[in-house]
């Protein structure tokens, strides 16, 4: 025998099964933010979120490395210390044959000629346009203009041992203090180094620290390690300026391909430039 049942009660049982489950019975790991973590992604770890603009590369005794051959906000560029840089035989016959092809007109290594990333740690060195960070739990994520953005995982997770080469690698990351301490690898090797479009191989490891020194201001330190290409390790700091005016937020959108005139399609010679489909 069937019994009906009041709507009342039917009502307050569909409530009650579509209720959610107490915070306590879901699995800790769906907890936001997770135990012990912050918004700003670690506890007591300083908030570097915000728009940043950092300066672009130079060569010691020259001019800065860009388009427009200046800072986009003025600003002494930085350098990579020591110059030259310390390459071993075979990269520095490559470092050469591309400066003499920069002097003739030609670039070699600019990945961005052929609209494809310009990756790690050409993005960190060399800064053009504003960034930017954006802190979460258990990461901070870096928004570049116009390029993947690069994330670094603060919730204790290690390198992935399998890992397959890419154009940002694999960034994580731990607060000591007021620093975030950052280790980059998985890199792939034919990406640029800076402007001025320098090699380096596919056993590149990036170190870099984030601190906040002052009201509006960071220090970004790098340290490049590449057995294969260096002698010994390179080092360069990049000061970033927080910028509050909404004008600098103000980016146009763009694609390399609007801007690939100059660009060969020739399908004969693909490595000169794209290949028509």
């Amino acid at each position: 025998m069937i019994k009906r049942v009041s709507t009342g009660m039917a009502a307050a049982l569909v409530a009650a099964l579509a209720a959610p489950m107490p915070l306590a019975a879901q699995d800790a790991d769906r907890a936001w933010p997770p135990a012990g973590v912050s918004y700003h992604g670690d506890p007591g770890a300083p908030d570097i979120s915000g728009l940043w603009l950092g300066t672009t590369m130079g060569v010691p005794g020259g001019p800065i490395a860009s388009n427009t051959g200046k800072t986009a906000d003025g600003r002494p560029p930085s350098f990579l210390s020591p110059w030259p840089l310390p390459y071993t035989p075979e990269f520095k016959k490559m470092s050469d044959e591309r400066a003499a092809a920069a002097k003739a007109g030609k670039q070699i290594g600019d990945t961005g000629s052929k609209c494809l990333p310009f990756g790690i740690p050409f993005l960190m060195l060399s800064e053009a346009y504003p960034n930017e960070v954006v802190q979460t739990p258990g990461q901070v994520s870096i928004f570049f203009f116009t390029a993947f953005p690069v994330i670094v995982w603060t919730d204790g997770r290690g390198h992935p041992a399998d890992l397959k080469p890419s154009y940002n690698g694999h960034s994580i990351g731990h607060w000591v203090g007021d620093t975030l301490y950052v280790d980059t690898v998985g890199l792939r090797g034919d990406t640029p180094l800076e402007t001025h479009f320098d090699p380096h191989s596919d056993k590149f490891h990036f170190q870099w620290t984030m601190r906040r020194v002052g009201d509006g201001v960071m220090h970004v330190h790098f340290t490049l390690f590449d057995g294969v290409a260096f002698t010994e390790p390179v080092e360069s700091t990049n000061i970033w300026h927080r910028k509050t005016d909404y004008r600098w937020a103000m980016l146009d959108d763009q694609s390399c391909f609007e801007n690939a005139a100059g660009v060969s399609t020739n399908a004969k010679a693909p490595e000169e430039g794209f290949m028509k489909f």
